[in-house]
């Protein structure tokens, strides 16, 4: 059994990697991908000659530049560029939830149409292009102020983990002193300032389109996942790598990127100079701003000693091992235009096309120089019979002065035109032939205008043109694209939160990525060209009125469903360029279940019990009515017994009163013995 690797150990095994991965600055890959972005960008070939023609075609970067709209509609027709297929019935609502969620991820959460676009152009240009997909997670700091903060307030600062107190002044308002009037002891009142340094760590899938430089990879692989060695060498700024979690000091002693050997890779220059936006013009950054290279690198190898090689991730920074990790999976994806099997880098269309705009812009030189040989001629002069400033001088009407007859022969050109076309003609058929790339793929040719030419030819003259575009689609959708869609699945699973609310589909659904399953078969949406979507929409149009057809025959229910017309009617709408079908028309599933229909019989019935219902109502009504007209005349009469006793009442106080006072007058009677009228006046 091997003994474990020490640091220096692996720092030389790395840097071995390095030097003898393909794509390495200098190699014959690196000057092949050099040369074919100096032909996307017109630049001179370096053979041209002083007073003779310049010119330089471009149909590399016409040629890709036709492809690129085509292969950008075709996987940007449908809502999701790519479908998670369920593996059973019951994981129906699960793969619809994660195929919104995933393609949300890659759309609005990250540039996916940039990232696309970007590595498509890398991968007709330069052989490959290659995405890099990972979870990213950064520390984010901030600076906050709060003051007159309560005791209470203060705490709660304390408390939060995302907060750390930086500095504290505490004001005290009110002395502890006794309550005069309890005699208990009052607290002091205190307030503070606090100013406190904000740090919180968030994450989320991130997408990049790498640059063919940057990427690395050993020369025997035929695909990443089989390859011994991956490479991402990549510019970071100090101030990030420390938000990632390197040690400043370590990042302090790496020389910045201006002083590296790696920054004058001349594949690099070549995208830059084009314009001289030359990335040298920033090289004098220090502190926080300098820039280094990190080579992350991803590495099968027996590290541990246990004679098993693990997957690695070794972070270098110059010669210095930032991070060593074992890790699971490689964040890259590629795709490759026109592969070789079993062989990693294949072929770019600008491979197949740069020879054609060699040769196709010498003779555009050649028939140049021949025109304005025949414009201004050269001509065989008599010495000293001739003033030479007079035939220098090219203007019409022009004089040129002789001392002898015939002094002057013109010296005649021969006249190349005819055949320079022809050649012409013929080298963009071998670029067409070549890249796919024809007139029916550009626009409309105006041959087929002609009456004898059908509508059923042009179309498919058009779809065979389109072929070899669409065969490239499909290359880039079943390798690098899937791949890309299958590990942001992979990295939602592992990293993120288990549930949370999102916006999907112009609504907030709760996702719970606990319940996906750990695996899904995944399916690229490959559309297809402005004539094939023509073409599937009027095969939607025949579908729909084929399902009308058989509603009129009464198979609704039997062979046609609500979720047929739906689904017609929503590829209808798609394919027409509306990207939500649900704005014009409902879906079925998500309207309340229909009533069951009722036959004749129970209709009459339905209709019979319902005339009972309003009977019965009415009568419940009626006795209701009744039983309030009682209740107020049990009230009425309740108030009028009220009355009349109280009256009976009131009637027999008064008899009570002349009672007493009859007593009281014959009392009086009795002692003044004579007659008395108490009350009289």
């Amino acid at each position: 059994m091997s003994k474990k690797m020490n640091e220096s150990e692996l720092l030389n095994f790395v840097s071995s990697q390095i030097e003898a991965s393909s794509g390495h600055m200098n190699s014959e890959l690196s000057s092949q991908r050099e040369d074919n972005m100096k032909y996307y960008l017109g630049e001179k070939f370096g053979n041209e000659i002083d007073g003779r023609s310049e010119i330089v075609t471009t149909d590399v970067r016409d040629t890709i530049e036709y492809i690129m709209p085509s292969l950008m509609r075709i996987f940007t027709t449908h809502n999701h560029v790519a479908e998670f297929e369920p593996q059973g019935p019951e994981d129906v609502e699960m793969a619809k939830q994660a195929t919104d969620y995933v393609n949300y991820v890659f759309s609005k959460q990250n540039e996916g149409f940039k990232v696309l676009y970007d590595v498509f152009k890398d991968a007709l240009i330069s052989k490959t292009g290659i995405i890099k997909h990972c979870w990213e997670e950064k520390q984010e700091t901030g600076t906050e102020y709060y003051t007159n903060l309560t005791e209470i307030e203060y705490q709660s600062i304390l408390a939060n983990d995302e907060l750390e107190v930086k500095e504290l002044t505490e004001t005290i308002i009110r002395e502890e002193q006794q309550d005069p009037q309890t005699g208990q002891m009052m607290p002091a009142v205190v307030t503070y300032d606090v100013t406190v340094l904000r740090s919180k760590v968030s994450g989320q899938v991130k997408i990049y389109s790498v640059p063919p430089e940057e990427f690395l990879i050993s020369k025997k692989a035929t695909s990443i996942e089989d390859a011994a060695f991956v490479c991402h060498r990549v510019k970071k700024t100090v101030s990030d790598l420390i938000l990632e979690g390197y040690d400043k000091k370590t990042l302090d002693k790496i020389p910045s990127y201006s002083d590296a050997e790696a920054e004058y890779n001349s594949e690099r220059l070549a995208r830059f100079s084009y314009d001289d936006t030359d990335v040298e013009t920033d090289v004098h950054s220090t502190g926080a701003d300098k820039t280094i290279w990190i080579e992350e690198c991803y590495a099968k190898v027996d590290f541990n000693g246990d004679g098993i090689a693990e997957l690695r991730k070794i972070t270098k920074g110059g010669d210095y091992i930032l991070d060593n990790q074992e890790i699971d999976y490689l964040p890259f994806s590629s795709i490759c235009p026109l592969p070789i099997p079993h062989k990693f880098h294949g072929m770019s269309v600008a491979d197949t096309v740069k020879d054609v705009q060699l040769i196709k812009s010498t003779i555009v030189r050649n028939l140049l120089d021949n025109m304005y040989l025949t414009n201004n001629a050269r001509y065989a002069v008599l010495a000293g019979q001739v003033e030479l400033d007079d035939l220098l001088t090219s203007r019409p009407g022009g004089i040129v002065r002789m001392r002898a007859p015939n002094a002057v022969q013109p010296l005649p050109t021969p006249q190349m035109q005819p055949f320079a076309f022809e050649m012409v003609k013929y080298l963009d058929q071998v670029r067409e032939e070549r890249s796919g790339v024809s007139k029916m793929t550009q626009g409309l040719n105006p041959d087929v205008l002609n009456s004898h030419v059908t509508s059923g030819a042009v179309s498919a003259a058009t779809e065979s043109a389109m072929q070899r575009i669409e065969l490239i689609a499909r290359i880039f959708a079943e390798t690098g694209i899937k791949n890309v869609f299958r590990c942001i699945y992979q990295l939602i699973q592992k990293y993120e939160d288990r549930q949370k609310i999102v916006y999907l589909n112009n609504k907030f659904v709760p996702l719970d990525v606990s319940r996906w399953k750990e695996k899904l078969n995944c399916t690229v949406n490959v559309g297809i060209g402005s004539g094939s979507q023509q073409t599937k929409m009027q095969t939607s149009a025949s579908i729909m009125q084929i399902l009308q057809s058989l509603i009129q025959a009464g198979m609704m229910g039997q062979l046609v469903t609500p979720d047929n017309i739906y689904n017609t009617i929503k590829e209808y709408i798609e394919q027409a360029g509306y990207k939500n079908a649900d704005q014009f028309i409902s879906n079925p599933a998500n309207m309340p279940p229909p009533q069951p229909k009722m036959s004749t019989e129970e209709k009459v019935a339905q209709q019979k019990a319902q005339v009972e219902l309003q009977k019965l109502q009415l009568q419940a009504q009626e006795l209701q009515i009744d039983t309030q007209l009682k209740a107020e005349e049990l009230k009425l009469k309740k108030k009028e017994a009220a009355v009349e006793l109280a009256i009976k009442n009131k009637e027999l106080e008064i008899k009570i009163a002349e009672h007493q006072l009859k007593e009281a007058e014959l009392v009086l009677e009795t002692v003044q013995e004579r007659p008395v009228a108490i009350g009289d006046t």
